[in-house]
């Protein structure tokens, strides 16, 4: 029997520039990768993952924010087949299609922080004003330690990653590549979740190592080399997000931290503190501890530039 049920017409509203540009000419079949509340993950034809946002998400890489209100109840599931067109994504779902139209969409475009006018007394009130708020307000789990009610499993979890934590910064600042690269495997992957603690710890420094100025270059290397060489470690989802963190590509609400801290201004901490609060505010409500453990990675990352450029 023939479905009567009508088209649900979604639009974007804004998007990664590269993205839209890249779905202007595609055309051919994906799949659904995953679905949730707030963001739909799907397939292209190239095996490119991309993600639908809801209204208000986060704009961010290989990321179209719609004006969906939320994904979850809509039939929608992984495996179903997902048509790509100029103009146009359609999703083949049991009732009827969902189709999200692409044009006309604001295209986003990732600005950069210098960090090479900072110095080291910049980095370190930059470093303690990000801590003191993570300390604050994030959320307990993954990088911050074990919740007040851990169970052995996510006890053990949080001490994995303190010590995969502390190796990798050790073998930074003594610029050991292979214990660099024997850090990123320990925490490649670890925890719960599409994105592990420690892929999002991970993902701050790569996004550091991007930054003209940065000092963390040879970590980015070691975590290039390591993603090519075990392709399995940890969640595509992960892979993605490192690999576009590398090319200096990550969240909007990310970048934002970012650039409100690479102001040399000879800030005071409490000064450098109000500056970031809302955009901290903005990341760490990303995932249960997902936007903590970023900024996690972000406050060790700040701490290695003002280390390593001591010691020029």
């Amino acid at each position: 029997m023939t479905s009567l049920c009508t088209a649900t017409e979604l639009r974007v509203v804004s998007g990664d520039a590269a993205l839209i540009a890249y779905l202007r000419a595609l055309r051919g079949q994906g799949v659904v990768e995953s679905v949730f509340q707030r963001t739909l993950n799907l397939l292209t034809p190239g095996e490119r993952l991309v993600a639908l946002a809801v209204r208000g998400g986060d704009d961010a890489p290989l990321t179209l924010v719609t004006d969906a209100d939320a994904w979850a109840e809509r039939g929608i599931s992984a495996g179903q087949a997902v048509e790509f067109a100029p103009g146009v994504i359609t999703v083949r779902t049991a009732d009827a299609p969902v189709r999200v139209h692409t044009e006309g969409a604001d295209e986003w475009h990732p600005i950069l922080p210098s960090l090479t006018a900072l110095g080291p007394g910049d980095l370190a009130a930059a470093a303690a004003a990000l801590d003191r708020l993570v300390r604050a307000h994030g959320s307990r789990g993954g990088m911050l330690g074990p919740t007040p009610t851990a169970s052995s499993m996510e006890a053990a979890v949080t001490r994995a990653l303190a010590d995969g934590r502390d190796a990798l910064v050790r073998a930074i600042t003594s610029a050991d590549d292979a214990g660099m690269r024997r850090g990123v495997l320990a925490l490649l992957g670890l925890g719960p979740g599409l994105t592990p603690a420690g892929d999002d710890f991970l993902t701050a420094l790569a996004l550091l190592s991007s930054l003209h100025g940065s000092r963390l270059g040879p970590f980015g290397r070691a975590l290039q080399d390591v993603l090519l060489e075990h392709p399995g470690r940890t969640t595509r989802l992960s892979v993605t997000t490192l690999d576009e963190a590398l090319a200096g590509r990550a969240r909007a609400s990310l970048l934002d931290v970012l650039r409100a801290l690479a102001r040399p201004s000879g800030w005071s901490e409490t000064r450098a503190a109000e500056s970031i609060r809302t955009p901290v505010r903005h990341v760490l409500a990303i995932g249960h501890t997902s936007g903590t453990d970023i900024l996690s990675g972000l406050v060790t990352g700040l701490r290695l530039e003002k280390e390593l450029r001591g010691s020029l």
